[in-house]
């Protein structure tokens, strides 16, 4: 950015301003204009503040991540959050987001960049803490295997957040009504051997109930459960 006052020799009447123009580091000028110049220099350094740290100064600065994400599946912008900055924001498919950066936002450098942060949100919410280190390859890694686990556990859909007003309250009668829901589809062998008998109840051991659950059901379950033990031990609930 280069600054020079303008005009050199004002009139009468006229006001003082700054020329202001902004070049890319070949030399080549991408905008330029005037500023009004008054003896209060705040609004000029809030001028130079925005504009050191734009979209378009700190976007560029990080095509580099943006890249290497993109080479790992995993589409992703710099974006602005109101009170934090800018951040590196993935949009997932239930319409939560990964947002990768820290606790203040993204530096204007990306050789300022000290530590990696990323975390699973919603619009409303904190979901997950995934990962946090230096390294931009290791977090890459990390992201993509959170990203893979939650697809594999919730089909791409991670259940946080809220739930439509017909949905069944958490809890012994809901688990019920899905394994009987899943038991009982057409695409489900009931005669193929490896099912089982499964009561559910309360805790107290009232109101049970059990439910004939085939062979392909218990081997659905039994994937999905080893897959939520294997996030848990890594990552944590």
């Amino acid at each position: 950015m280069t600054l020079w006052p303008a005009p050199k020799k004002p009139e009468p009447r006229t006001a003082l301003g700054l020329l202001w123009m902004r070049r890319t580091q070949q030399n080549s000028l991408v905008e330029h204009g005037t500023l009004l110049w008054t003896s209060d220099a705040k609004p000029f350094v809030d001028w130079a503040v925005q504009m050191a740290y734009s979209a378009d100064e700190v976007g560029p600065q990080y095509t580099s991540v943006l890249t290497a994400l993109r080479e790992y599946g995993i589409e992703a912008s710099v974006t602005h959050f109101q009170g934090t900055g800018y951040l590196v924001k993935v949009d997932l498919p239930d319409s939560t987001h990964l947002v990768i950066g820290g606790p203040e936002g993204l530096p204007s450098r990306l050789d300022q960049v000290e530590q990696w942060q990323v975390q699973h949100e919603s619009a409303n919410e904190h979901i997950a803490f995934v990962c946090h280190g230096p390294d931009l390859h290791q977090m890459i890694i990390d992201t993509k295997r959170y990203l893979q686990a939650t697809g594999l556990r919730y089909g791409g859909h991670h259940p946080l957040g809220a739930l439509p007003s017909t949905e069944r309250e958490d809890g012994p009668d809901k688990l019920y009504g899905l394994i009987s829901d899943l038991s009982e589809l057409r695409r489900v062998n009931p005669q193929a051997p490896g099912g089982t008998l499964m009561t559910i109840a309360d805790a107290d051991g009232n109101n049970g109930a059990s439910i004939a659950v085939p062979a392909e059901v218990v081997i659905r379950m039994s994937r999905l459960l080893a897959v939520e033990l294997n996030v848990i031990e890594t990552y944590g609930g």
